[in-house]
């Protein structure tokens, strides 16, 4: 009996030794949840959006320098014969109204006779033309406010333009100084932040020497560096959608300066981005779309070949039409 008994004590004594160990650990590990992933990728910072729409119209502005250069030159031609004109008709009023002593009705004359002058030789700006612009007819495209482009009114000075351009480039420099700590923070390479700030520099320095072609280089090389900096944030936009705008604007641009061989390689850096889309196109089934994003490369390609520059910039605008409608489709 009380051999019983002493089994009894020992197995409540090993029932509670078992209970002691487990209920803590339980207790422990019933409030938890699973934890998300540290490593998800975060939302991509909408400051990029704005950066990139910046940037666009950058370069947009300083697209148009060369135009109202030519209307500059032109509004000061127009001037100094409007000044001319006036001493010469200013000399014969004078001999006139001393001869036949009119008074009142001669001014009334003279005044007159001005009025149709400033008439005669008054500026008006003339319209922009493809022989004016570079980027402009790709640009429009890719513009968030995509309003009809008409020429601001013509100042005295071009220091008037690069003013306006070197206020959103300082613009820029802030927006950069927000993102920049957030893609050090998400991993990306400091080969692309020095890259992408060193370019920036450039193109404050260009632009603030009135450099055109530096300037427009340098902003569409800023470009460049954005899929790498958002490389590692959740994004709707496929990467190759960045790149191909980028290698179709330098294409352009290395026409421009008679670089064909910088603009080939671009133009195959471009087709290997284009057939990373049209893979993704035909996996969603849009092969209407993706034949004609093919079919306008294509197009581009033989444009290439004539070195017409007007007519690489028409197959470009083509193009970029299509690579929005390519970035709405796999946005979805």
């Amino acid at each position: 009996m009380k051999k019983n008994r002493s089994i009894y004590y020992i197995d409540i004594l090993i029932a509670i030794i078992i209970c002691t160990i487990l209920i803590p650990s339980c207790a422990k590990q019933a409030p938890q949840k699973p934890s998300p992933k540290s490593d998800e990728p975060k939302e991509m910072p909408k400051i990029v959006e704005e950066m990139e729409s910046e940037i666009i119209s950058i370069m947009s502005q300083i697209d148009m320098v060369p135009y109202y250069e030519k209307q500059i030159k032109e509004k000061k031609k127009k001037n100094e014969e409007k000044k001319e004109f006036a001493l010469k008709m200013g000399t014969s009023f004078q001999e006139s109204s001393d001869q036949d002593n009119k008074g009142q009705e001669g001014k009334n004359a003279q005044n007159k006779e001005m009025s149709q002058i400033d008439k005669f030789i008054e500026f008006e700006p003339k319209p922009i033309t493809i022989n004016d612009i570079l980027l402009s007819p790709i640009l429009k495209n890719e513009e968030t406010n995509k309003k009809e482009s008409r020429p601001a009114e013509i100042p005295n000075d071009i220091e008037f333009i690069w003013e306006k351009i070197n206020k959103k480039i300082t613009g820029l420099h802030e927006k950069w100084n927000s993102l920049e700590s957030l893609v050090i923070k998400s991993g990306t390479s400091q080969e692309s932040i020095d890259g992408f700030e060193k370019t920036l520099n450039n193109l404050t320095i260009s632009a603030n020497s009135y450099n055109f072609l530096d300037s427009i280089f340098y902003s569409n090389k800023l470009t460049a560096y954005i899929p790498d900096l958002i490389k590692n944030f959740k994004k709707k936009i496929p990467s190759p959608i960045y790149y191909m705008k980028y290698h179709l604007r330098q294409i352009i641009l290395d026409y421009r300066i008679n670089d064909y061989s910088s603009a080939s390689n671009n133009y195959t850096k471009l087709n290997i981005y284009k057939d990373a889309l049209i893979s993704q196109l035909i996996d969603k089934k849009k092969m209407e779309l993706a034949n004609k994003l093919n079919t306008s490369i294509k197009d581009l390609e033989d444009s290439l070949k004539l070195k017409d520059l007007n007519i690489i910039k028409i197959k470009g605008s083509v193009v970029i039409s299509n690579i929005e409608l390519v970035k709405e489709e796999l946005s979805k």
